[in-house]
Parts: structure tokens; sequence; C-alpha cells
């Protein structure tokens, strides 16, 4: 019998950056492919975790995450935090960062977004969380008006990393032609 999949392909790999101290900050950072534009106004964000992972415990304990976009060149890093537990490995050894309203943003990624949760709903063993996106930090060198100089790290259910291609069309005009 074949398994059913969300089949969407590819999927944008981002790293979660967490606040893991009581006393004093303490960065965690894993990656997830499980990510999606929810909404431009407000910007929205829908995620989801696995209800065992020490990053939900704490975005469920303060409520606010970091999403760091990461690059290609980054590429064993961001595996290496998909593949090892905040609890017994301290990924953010991995990245220079810095602390922006209590939460870990990775200084050499292209992006960061400072979420706040809106919504929390469990479905078997995941949780998903509706985020609302307060703060952007995007680096110097990223040229809004063209997106195609990010070199993203993208992934597809057959357990492969992609790598984004050029542009092939503009939102919004290219349906044009069936207008009238």
């Amino acid at each position: 019998m074949n398994r059913i999949l969300p089949l969407l392909h590819p999927v944008p790999i981002v790293i979660i950056g967490v606040n893991c101290g009581s006393d004093q900050p303490k960065a965690n950072f894993t990656t997830i492919g499980d990510i999606a534009i929810a909404g431009i106004n407000p910007p929205l964000l829908m995620l989801s975790l696995h209800q065992n992972h020490l990053s939900r415990e704490m975005i469920d304990k303060t409520g606010w995450l970091s999403v760091n976009l990461p690059e290609q060149k980054w590429l064993a890093e961001v595996d290496y935090c998909g593949m090892v537990s905040g609890r017994t490995a301290d990924k953010a050894r991995l990245f220079a960062y810095t602390w922006h309203r209590d939460l870990p943003v990775i200084e050499s990624m292209p992006v960061a977004l400072l979420c706040q949760v809106a919504r929390r709903v469990e479905v078997e063993q995941r949780v998903i969380y509706v985020v609302q996106v307060l703060q952007q930090i995007i680096r110097q060198d990223v040229d809004l008006a063209n997106l195609s100089g990010l070199q993203t790290i993208l992934y597809g259910l057959d357990n492969r990393y992609y790598s984004i291609g050029s542009s092939i069309g503009q939102g919004y005009r290219e349906g044009n032609q069936y207008k009238n």
C-alpha cells in the first residue's frame, strides 16, 4: 500500500532559534522543513514540530521563536541541526548569533524573522503553530527586488536537498494573456 505524503515539492528549509535558558539566555537551533507562508497581511507563517522537540517546549514556554533562512554554504550545519537534539548537543556553537527580543538570530544568514505564536494546534504527535512575524532582520546585501541571488536550501520528500533555479516569470503578470 502506498503511503500518503503531502506532495508539495520542494519546501524551504529554515533554522528555528529559541531561548532555552531559565536564568540566563541559552540559544538552541533546530532545522525544519515543515513551514509555509500563511498570510501576507498580517505576515503569518505556519510551522510544525514534533511534540518531543526541545524547541517545541521552549516555544510553548515563551511564545516566541526566530526563523533563520540559511543558504547552501551552511548545508552541513543545517543538516546536523536536524539530526541531533538540543538536549544532548550544543548546536549554538555552530553559528555566530546575536540576541534580539531574547531570541537567538544567526548573524550571517540573509533573513531572520522574529515571530510570536498566534495559534497552536495539536494533530497526533505534531504541534502546529501559526506565528506572526513582528520583526525582520535582513542582511545588507540582500536585494528584496530580486531574490534570485539568495542561495537558500529546499527539501524534497525524496529526502534530498535542492537549490533554487532561475526565475520563470512574474506573479500577477503571466496570466494577463487570458484577460478579456
